[in-house]
């Protein structure tokens, strides 16, 4: 059985580019575009590895990785943060919030992705 992976992404084509992108890699992937709706897909179905941007609609990234912190049953999701501020957001600041990686979306290439979250899985 492949892994479930909630993509949280509001620039739509952003967001389609990494669900089929984990998809081809064999991965079960969905895809939201902002905070709200991410809370109620990981409350019905809670994914693995959650792979999101930081700029959403509604509570915001920060606000999300916030929210998912505060609860037991949310606060071990692995999470990935795909955005074009890496140089301001590094691991060791949002490592807190259940930040694994933090990649930048203006240098990754579409391979990097299923490489990171199979990375986060095997830890």
């Amino acid at each position: 059985m492949s892994a479930h992976v909630l993509v949280i992404e509001s620039e739509p084509w952003m967001g389609e580019h990494f669900e089929q992108t984990l998809r081809r890699a064999g991965f079960t992937a969905a895809l939201t575009s902002n905070a709200y709706s991410a809370i109620d897909m990981i409350d019905e179905s809670k994914p693995e590895v959650i792979v999101m941007g930081l700029l959403l609609s509604g509570a915001g990234g920060l606000g999300l990785l916030h929210e998912l912190q505060s609860y037991s049953d949310t606060a071990d999701i692995p999470i990935i943060v795909c955005t074009n501020a890496a140089a301001v957001f590094s691991r060791d600041e949002l490592a807190p919030y259940g930040v694994r990686m933090v990649l930048d979306v203006g240098v990754m290439k579409p391979e990097e992705l299923p490489a990171a979250v199979r990375s986060v899985l095997a830890t």
